[in-house]
């Protein structure tokens, strides 16, 4: 039901861990989060499933149910790279062809498949124009995001 990660593989088996890194990889910075999950998915981390998705998507609901969850995204309202913990309410309402980390923990829960946990990953954006290359200063937050969220789903696993 869900995309595939970027490796064609899609572990749901013994996956406890879910990394969903989203954004526009064709407006520069707005990709931080899909290149976090790319590279992130070649380390092939046991127990860790890491998808590079454009958006968040309501169908996406099903795959959270008994794992943990670290949503990584690239954001203006930041300067630093930060890791805060989420709980389901307060989501974006109602539902469209797209919805943020909380309306998604809201949903899976109303379907019975509630997260264990989950976490958002905020990427400073320094340049959101039309291109597919980083901008110096998120390319640098990208690889410091990722040693965060690698020690987080280290942590997390079983």
């Amino acid at each position: 039901m869900s995309p595939v990660g970027p490796t064609g593989a899609r572990d749901r088996a013994g996956a406890h861990v879910l990394v969903l890194g989203y954004g526009s990889e064709l407006r520069r910075d707005d990709a931080a989060g899909r290149i976090l999950a790319e590279r992130l998915a070649e380390r092939r981390l046991p127990g860790v499933e890491s998808r590079a998705l454009h958006q968040l998507t309501p169908e996406i609901a099903d795959d959270l149910g008994g794992r943990s969850v670290v949503f990584v995204d690239a954001t203006v309202a930041r300067d630093v790279v930060d890791v805060v913990a989420l709980e389901p309410g307060n989501g974006q309402g109602p539902m469209t062809h797209h919805v943020d980390p909380r309306g998604l923990l809201d949903l899976a829960a109303s379907l019975g498949q509630p997260a264990n946990a989950a976490w958002v990953v905020h990427i400073p954006a320094h340049d959101l124009g039309l291109g597919t290359e980083l901008s110096e200063g998120t390319a640098a937050a990208v690889d410091e995001a990722l040693a965060r969220v690698a020690a987080l789903c280290e942590a997390t696993t079983p």
